[in-house]
């Protein structure tokens, strides 16, 4: 069996491209999926069966990464969102009891799904391509996908009757289910952090705003709070997404207004007028700027905010940008690390341990 890198030499470079992106993917999809399963060890640790199995499938994930990394370091690695864009749709809200392992398996399920999917797609490829380190890995992983789904499932027929059949005392349930961690910041309902978070952000800007004297607190920062504190999990969130998101919407706008001469025109929000060049230029902006997000990786829906408030004349001068553009990055700078803190998690075993444990390591490479 020759080693990745003399395999990858040895196919041409469109196809060695076409396997560098589903690396890529199935790469995503591992570590969403380990990430989610620590999440559930966490939430469901006083269930010690399902506690326990998530670390071990967690493990297993964990495991694929370090496989994969010679394959991508030998055919390249392609950028994907889609997995963490799943993930931010799922294992959201208060699980509960009974009926809320059942939901967490069900969410862990469709991400075991794709990574399952990405694995036979890479096996089928390199059958194709004769390519024996990579059908190696891809089989092996695949077929550990494949346990994984059959203990969720598992998992799911030995609770779905206490689900469906039993009326559980609910205040036993909430018990039952609180974190043996409330001082976690992980561990806080989705119903209490969100309102939270998005108003700390929001009153951080408008203070800091208040000190240096400047109004960094624009309406268009409302948005990108409630997305940060409210889906951080979702790629859009990120500080990459929230400053270059802005950036271009800034940029678009001030583009639309003068390819289109709207600069003399009334003002929206000052004037209280709507004229046609203002319309034609919040047309020609939105597009830009949902344009521009994609070219850049960066789509980000509250750039729309800035790009309207440039493009109907709120913001009509390079001093008015800069100003939105440093309460811009601030939210940026402090959402990166409320949504590290909010997405930190860990397995309570790999808690317990000593530090330096084999477990964190093989856990966390």
């Amino acid at each position: 069996m020759s080693s990745p890198d003399v395999a990858a030499s040895l196919i041409p470079a469109g196809t060695r491209r076409q396997v560098a992106h589903y690396l890529g993917a199935v790469e995503a999809a591992e570590r969403e999926l380990r990430d989610a399963l620590v999440l559930v060890a966490e939430r469901h640790e006083r269930n010690y069966e399902l506690s326990h199995g998530a670390t071990t499938l967690a493990l297993w994930s964990a495991d694929h990464l370090r496989w994969l990394a010679p394959l991508t370091a030998a055919y390249g690695h392609g950028a994907d969102d889609q997995a963490a864009q799943l993930r931010s749709a799922l294992l959201g809200g208060t699980r509960i009891g009974a009926a809320g392992e059942l939901a967490d398996a069900c969410d862990l399920a469709a991400l075991v799904q794709r990574a399952e999917m990405l694995w036979t797609i890479l096996v089928q490829g390199a059958t194709a391509l004769h390519e024996d380190g990579l059908l190696d890995v891809a089989s092996r992983a695949r077929d550990h996908s494949r346990r994984q789904l059959a203990w969720l499932r598992t998992i799911v027929e030995h609770e779905a009757p206490d689900a469906i059949a039993i009326v559980a005392d609910r205040s036993g349930q909430i018990a039952a289910s609180l974190p043996n961690r409330p001082t976690s910041i992980g561990s806080i309902p989705d119903g209490v952090w969100g309102p939270v978070a998005a108003a700390a952000l929001v009153l951080v800007v408008g203070v800091v705003g208040l000190l240096v004297g400047l109004p960094w607190l624009v309406p268009s920062l409302g948005p990108s709070a409630v997305l940060i504190a409210v889906t951080p999990n979702h790629p859009t969130a990120r500080a990459w997404n929230t400053v270059v998101g802005h950036a271009g919407g800034m940029i678009s706008g001030f583009i639309a207004v003068a390819l289109l001469g709207a600069a003399s025109a009334p003002t929206v929000l000052a004037d209280h007028q709507l004229v046609i060049s203002r319309v034609a230029a919040a047309v020609l902006a939105i597009g830009l700027t949902v344009a521009v997000g994609f070219l850049a990786r960066a789509p980000h829906p509250p750039a729309a905010a800035t790009t309207l408030l440039v493009a109907l004349g709120s913001i009509a001068t390079l001093r008015d940008a800069l100003i939105v553009m440093a309460g811009i990055v601030l939210t940026a700078g402090i959402g990166e690390v409320m949504r590290e803190l909010r997405r930190r998690r860990a397995a309570p075993g790999e808690r317990m341990a000593p530090k330096r444990s084999i477990l964190g390591q093989r856990l966390r490479g």
